[in-house]
């Protein structure tokens, strides 16, 4: 995980993220779809949090998908099937609406999807 120390121009600072994290997930291509694959939120959230999620990089073939549960949770899904073994990165970005203010953070999401046993 990655955060931002400190920054010397604000409109810099406003741009980027202040936090990089990275997962990785491994799922089979027999998963069934749609699955959420992926949980995002503040924490801790409080009332009036507000947040708008975004897939950046990695979603050109459309496989996956962002939903918001409530203002502060979020979910990327898988929502079509993925009938071979493929890699996949996503840049996963959470814009948090908070006292008046956004503040912006990325998740770089490392999905393997490995041929299922028959």
């Amino acid at each position: 995980r990655c955060e931002r120390i400190s920054c010397f121009n604000y409109l810099d600072c406003q741009n980027t993220p202040v936090r990089i994290t990275y997962y990785q997930l491994n799922f089979q291509t027999n998963i069934v779809v749609p699955a959420h694959i992926f949980r995002i939120g503040p924490s801790p959230a409080y009332a009036g949090d507000n947040i708008i999620l975004t897939i950046n990089k990695g979603n050109e073939e459309n496989y996956f998908s962002t939903r918001r549960l409530n203002s502060y949770t979020g979910i990327v899904y898988l929502q079509r099937q993925v009938k071979e073994p493929k890699d996949f990165l996503l840049d996963v970005e959470m814009k948090l609406w908070r006292q008046g203010t956004y503040t912006t953070f990325l998740a770089k999401i490392y999905i393997f999807i490995t041929a299922h046993a028959y």
